[in-house]
């Protein structure tokens, strides 16, 4: 099949391009930078004409453009609200004026804000308390709306667990871990370390598109996280076996996301969906990965 990848030039997006690519769909990247990964079209989530002009012909959406730094976000909530709010409508309006069929959109795990249970299901009611998160779960919840409203679109929502993986941006955790050690500086980590993730490698996440693309049904929404919830402690204990340095800690940041068990059953159950990169492996290749560049 013919699809759109929206993103598709940044980390995450980078890589759901490659996966779909690599199962024999046709993908075309739109983006504000163009990459040579795969063909690709410059083209603002604000201007549905462009937009619908790049969809022309498509089977799919995979809508994964956004502000998913949560720092800047939070310093320019407007921005945030534009790009993942406002962005989404018009990817769905595009879709509809190009008669794409299916859009599956990006969300994550953060929509479901301080965990009421756990594991959280899709059925946890949903309450983010910071403009990444609250800007997200709108554009789910108008992206699934317009498939409720439109016969002519189908939509899925993927709620993603914390990505990591090669192309990661400078300021995520593994980068700035990962750089430090190989500077032979000490790693500091901010607050307890005890706060923890369930990461998700992108290529993981890759799949979990391809497979929503075959066989999600309209209107569902599927946890895709993976299996291992890491402390960013054995983060940092795991980075220091690969690369010795020393660990120090400092103040937590503020309005950190809170730790929780999210629950994956549904999607290993209806998509037949598996993480399959453990924990380990990929963080030896963002190692090997950092030390090449340094070497290059």
């Amino acid at each position: 099949m013919k699809g759109i990848v929206t993103g598709g030039a940044g980390f995450l997006g980078s890589h759901v391009a490659d996966v779909l690519a690599e199962s024999g769909h046709d993908v075309t990247v739109v983006d504000l930078t163009m990459t040579e990964r795969h063909r690709s079209m410059k083209v603002d989530l604000r201007d549905i004409e462009s937009l619908s002009v790049a969809c022309r012909g498509s089977d799919f959406v995979c809508h994964l453009a956004a502000v998913g730094d949560v720092y800047l976000a939070a310093e320019k909530p407007y921005l945030a609200a534009a790009t993942n709010v406002t962005g989404s409508a018009n990817v769905c309006e595009a879709a509809i004026k190009a008669h794409v069929p299916k859009v599956i959109y990006a969300s994550t795990w953060e929509v479901y804000g301080a965990p009421r249970y756990q594991p959280i299901d899709e059925e946890h009611p949903c309450a983010p308390d910071h403009p990444y998160g609250i800007t997200k779960l709108a554009g789910e919840r108008l992206a699934l709306a317009y498939g409720q409203l439109r016969e002519r679109l189908s939509v899925t929502a993927l709620r993603l667990g914390t990505a990591y993986g090669t192309r990661m941006r400078p300021n995520s955790v593994f980068s700035l871990f990962i750089r430090r050690a190989v500077n032979k500086q000490p790693i500091t980590i901010q607050g307890t370390g005890r706060q923890s993730r369930q990461f998700t490698h992108a290529r993981d996440i890759g799949r979990g598109f391809a497979l929503a693309i075959e066989r999600a049904a309209p209107g569902f929404v599927f946890n895709i996280v993976g299996d291992e919830s890491i402390t960013i402690k054995q983060l940092a204990d795991l980075v220091i076996a690969e690369i010795p340095t020393s660990l120090d800690f400092a103040p937590a940041r503020e309005a950190e996301v809170p730790s929780a068990s999210v629950s994956n059953a549904k999607a290993k159950r209806e998509l037949g969906w598996q993480p399959q990169v453990p924990f380990g492996d990929g963080l030896r290749e963002l190692v090997a990965a950092e030390r090449s560049a340094m070497v290059a």
